[in-house]
This record gives structure tokens, sequence and C-alpha cells, in this order.
């Protein structure tokens, strides 16, 4: 097992008296990339402003690499860099604020290969933008040098906080492999916060989800957050134009409560059933990743659907006999009762 970065335990903050964050447990090891996710106002950015130490917790342990909260080194805490929603730069130009972070630590070794490196991961060419004012940026390459200048820093821990809201189509793949390079060539330990469930499935190593501040207490591989429509006496949530999945109305849903699904609840096969259960929901997806799970000896299949990604755990006896591959249609089922709804004091 590899060491813990980040320990929590019994982590709590109010904001008056409404709790934001009440966190009995969490650990993050080195060299994962965690996603958060939750609706608005669940704690997902207050989280990672305690990660980054900008806010301090009122009550409860928050460790940092062995070091707890209120002892942590200068130089350790450096460690870590955040990039928020909304980035701010220095009115310079972008090697100024590139260079920044560089100068503050003393850095002075390689700088100008650093900075280019650091351009070329997110997609910037160094001839075209290192001198480049911080005005003549658009929105979405402000973004990209907000996080070219966490980037040459090499952080030990990168903290993201709904870090494609200002990108283009065409950015997010030069960004996704920004962060994937941090991690597999530098070691970096990622920690992101987002709305894009399907952007999130694809990077993420794991994935938890925050529900009125607390982490849910069910299995969050199979998270499905967004908006339920209303019809009858059911709620229906959308995965695409043609294929929903419903529940009973006594259900409390809601924007602010997602649902999950356990991926050894889902079962897969490569045709549509003849006869439809009433109490099961069947979606219609692609595969999208075939990957063997070795300590349990079972095979894990992701399909999207529509925007959204169902990952479904069969032992490897049943993937031999039907030989699932990237890029088939495939049908996806499972009972309404495997569909898990947090309570508000859950």
């Amino acid at each position: 097992m590899k060491p813990f970065v980040y320990e929590l335990q019994n982590l709590r903050t109010l904001y008056g008296e409404k709790p934001v964050l009440d966190i009995h447990s969490l650990k993050v090891e080195e060299g994962e990339i965690l996603g958060l996710v939750g609706a608005n106002g669940s704690g997902k950015s207050t989280l990672l402003r305690h990660l980054a130490f900008l806010e301090a917790h009122q009550s409860g342990k928050l460790h940092y690499c062995g070091f707890d909260a209120s002892s942590l080194p200068l130089e350790t805490r450096r460690d870590i860099s955040i990039l928020l929603p909304e980035p701010y730069l220095l009115k310079r130009t972008v090697r100024e604020n590139i260079l920044f972070g560089l100068k503050v630590r003393g850095e002075t070794r390689n700088i100008e290969p650093r900075i280019h490196e650091a351009l070329d991961l997110v997609g910037l060419l160094p001839k075209k933008f290192m001198h480049r004012a911080w005005h003549e940026l658009s929105s979405g390459e402000t973004q990209r040098v907000a996080l070219a200048s966490r980037l040459v820093l090499h952080p030990k821990t990168l903290l993201l906080d709904e870090p494609t809201n200002s990108l283009d189509y065409s950015g997010i793949p030069q960004f996704t492999d920004a962060i994937l390079h941090a991690n597999r060539e530098w070691g970096t330990t990622v920690i992101i916060a987002s709305h894009d469930l399907l952007w999130l499935s694809e990077i993420a190593t794991r994935k938890i989800g925050l529900h009125f501040g607390r982490l849910m207490d069910f299995s969050t591989t199979n998270l499905i957050v967004g908006k339920w429509r209303e019809e009858g006496d059911e709620r229906f949530f959308d995965f695409d134009e043609t294929q929903s999945m419903s529940l009973p109305k006594s259900y409390r849903i809601g924007e602010k409560r997602g649902v999950a699904i356990n991926p050894r609840d889902i079962s897969i096969s490569l045709h549509e059933p003849e006869l439809r259960k009433e109490d099961t929901v069947y979606l219609r997806g692609i595969i999208r990743d075939v990957l063997h799970v070795t300590k349990t000896n079972e095979i894990s299949l992701k399909v999207v659907i529509g925007n959204h990604v169902l990952e479904c755990i069969e032992s490897f006896e049943y993937f031999e006999r039907y030989h699932f591959y990237p890029s088939q249609s495939v049908t996806v089922n499972f009972a309404k009762s495997a569909i898990k709804v947090p309570s508000k004091e859950a």
C-alpha cells in the first residue's frame, strides 16, 4: 500500500451555525487521482481550500504527509498547488506569471526549460505566448497559463476546482494530458472537484461524493448527480434524449442529492432482452474501457451512456464467455432497488 498524503478524521467546519463539512474519515493515497463530485453547496470547494491550507477547519484532524495542519512546515506546504475556478493572473506577461512561483521558492536552475515545458504541457506555444500580456489572453488561455504556473513547480499535490469550466472543447484533451503527465512522470497526487462527470470518470482513479458536507456512505463508483424531472408519480433521470431511469416520488432526491449504483449490481449483455421487468432499468451504451481487476480476478467494464459513464464489474469467467471489447455496443441493466439514495443525515 502506498503512503497516505492526506488523512482526515472527524473534520468539521461551520459557516455560522450551518455545517459545511462534516467528514468522519478520509484518506488519500500518494499518486492517486481523486475525483470529488456533488451538487453546488455540497462542500467540494471548502474541502479543497482546507486541503490547500488556505482555510482552517474548526475541529477534528487534518494531516498532510504525516504533519498535523497546525505544525505543517512552510517547505512542505509549498509542495501543494491549487487552481481555483477563476484563476488570478498577475498584471504581467505570461512568462512572469509562470516564473513567479519559482522566484518565491528561490529556484534558479533550469528556469527557461521549465517554463517552456509548462507551456508545452498546456498546449501553448512558448514562442507565441511567452511575452504575451495577461490582458491579451482569452479565458481559456488564462486557465491554461494558470495551470502552467502550477505545473512549472512540479507539485507533489495538485488541487483543481472545476478546472475545465473556461475551456472550449478543443482545450480539454491538452489540459487532461498535462494533468496525467504530472501524475505519471512526477508522481503528483491530484484531487479534482468537477461537475463534468464524464471527463472526471475518464481521468480519476477514484471518485468520492459529498452530500451536504458529508461523504456518501455507499459506493460512489457510479455516482449520478443532476436534475430529475417529474412526470406523474415518478421522477426521471435522463441519460440522453431517449434513455432514462425512474424512481417513485417518495424517494427524496432533488438536485442536491446524488444516487449511486454498485458496479457489481449492474449486469451487461450484448443484446437487449426480449422481455423487460418493470422493476429493472435497461440502458444501451458503448464500452469505453475494459480493465482486469487482478486482486479479485474480475473485469471492470466502463460503458458510456449519453453524457455519463457506468462501471460494471463481472467475473472473469463471464468476460471470457462473451469477449467484451472497447467500442462494442451493449445493454446494461440493474434493479431499481440497486439505486441507492442518501438521506440528508447520511
